[in-house]
């Protein structure tokens, strides 16, 4: 997890600092993602993620980490796409959306515990997590040229978390039988962000972006960061290519009447795709 902090720090600091290095810097360039007032674009991104994750019962569980306990594969690729729409002078609307599913299965090394249920050491048990992010974000542009474009606004992130644990178990009178485990959280969770686009030719532009929350909303408390930064190579007016390094980051507390516990995410690696605009 320090890793992915670290890494995160670094590209927020990036997102932040780059406006006044180039604010006095112009070269008539226009790329398209600064020319055109649409864009959509998709990829693959291939996290490396983490997946911590607590179900409490009559007394506050031990986190389970996923990954580690039950051999998630950690490298699956993902689609995602994203959209944007520039209206007015100085506004515009994006919109991302991407899904990561994993599961396994393993013998396992220690307990595990699951509301009030123990699955005990060298029990095999299966489990799998699953995460929508569905991101829309209003903004305002405050500086806009042939090269460059910085703003900031206001966004929510919609997230649906769920889980399972499934398995044999020992019952109070010493018999086995099957059972599943199930926990699910959806909710909207407002942000505060920015972003920044330098182009230093028509065709070549590094493209940033900075979400983030810390709040209490409802029945969850915590905070969220989505940080974003590439570059991207514009093959005509329409085209592009593009690379970027994206983090998601979350770690909240849970507390409804049917999941009381807490989650921590955490998806780090490289984003991949084509862009089209006009």
């Amino acid at each position: 997890m320090m890793r992915k902090e670290k890494l995160s720090g670094h590209l927020i600091a990036l997102t932040l600092v780059l406006p006044s290095l180039a604010a006095a810097q112009t070269s008539g360039a226009v790329h398209p993602l600064i020319e055109k007032d649409f864009f959509v674009g998709a990829g693959v991104f291939f996290p490396d993620k983490n997946f911590t994750l607590s179900v409490d019962g009559s007394v506050p569980n031990e986190d389970i980490e996923f990954d580690e306990v039950f051999k998630v594969d950690d490298n699956e690729a993902t689609t995602a796409a994203e959209l944007r729409w520039r209206f007015g002078e100085k506004w515009s609307v994006q919109a991302q959306y991407w899904r990561v599913s994993d599961g396994g299965a393993s013998s396992l090394e220690e307990d595990v515990e699951w509301e009030d249920v123990v699955f005990e050491k060298g029990s095999n048990v299966a489990a799998g997590v699953e995460l929508d992010v569905a991101r829309l974000f209003f903004g305002r542009r405050f500086i806009a040229n042939d090269n460059q474009e910085f703003g900031l606004g206001l966004g929510v992130h919609w997230l649906e978390v769920s889980a399972f644990m499934q398995g044999e178990i020992f019952t109070s009178v010493g018999d086995s039988e099957f059972y599943r485990g199930a926990v699910k959280a959806d909710a909207p969770l407002p942000n505060i962000g920015g972003w920044y686009t330098y182009a230093w030719s028509p065709r070549w532009a590094f493209v940033s972006r900075l979400d983030w929350l810390s709040a209490s909303i409802g029945d969850y408390s915590g905070g969220l960061w989505n940080v974003q930064a590439g570059v991207n190579w514009a093959v005509s007016d329409h085209i592009g290519i593009f690379g970027a390094w994206n983090y998601f980051g979350l770690d909240i507390d849970v507390d409804k009447s049917d999941w009381r516990g807490s989650v921590d995410i955490a998806q780090n690696g490289p984003y991949l795709g084509l862009t089209v605009s006009w």
